[in-house]
């Protein structure tokens, strides 16, 4: 009998043996964390950007400051967005509703970080929020 060929997964969960039992485990992590807070800023930035070419076309302007201190809160919650889906691998790896609650926990990341960025970057440049 001839041995057979070995083929590509095609697409198959790549596989490790990890532990003192040698078993084997799917890999988690589809990308690496730096991977993960790039993507997460990337999309930030992109939406950044239609919101600058909105400003540019509408009446109403802001100053360089204000577009600053948005740009970099919204950087700043991609970054840690992106953190919070490489940390919620393990559960999108599971399915089912763990999945769904992995890709609402990132994104309540994201929305809280971007808004605490904000306001303490608007605290500290202009004072009080709501006065």
């Amino acid at each position: 009998m001839a041995p057979q060929l070995k083929r590509d997964s095609l697409g198959a969960a790549d596989l490790s043996m990890t532990g003192r039992d040698h078993t084997v485990r799917p890999e988690v992590h589809d990308a690496s964390l730096s991977t993960r807070v790039l993507q997460g800023l990337a999309y930030a930035v992109v939406m950044m950007l239609f919101r600058i070419i909105a400003e540019v076309v509408s009446a109403k302007t802001f100053s360089i400051g204000e577009t600053a201190i948005l740009f970099g809160s919204v950087s700043s919650g991609g970054a840690a967005g992106g953190a919070a889906y490489y940390a919620t691998d393990h559960l999108r790896a599971v399915g089912g509703w763990r999945k769904t609650v992995a890709n609402v926990v990132s994104l309540l990341v994201y929305c809280f970080a971007t808004l605490v960025v904000f306001v303490v970057a608007w605290w500290t440049t202009h004072g009080a929020l709501f006065e």
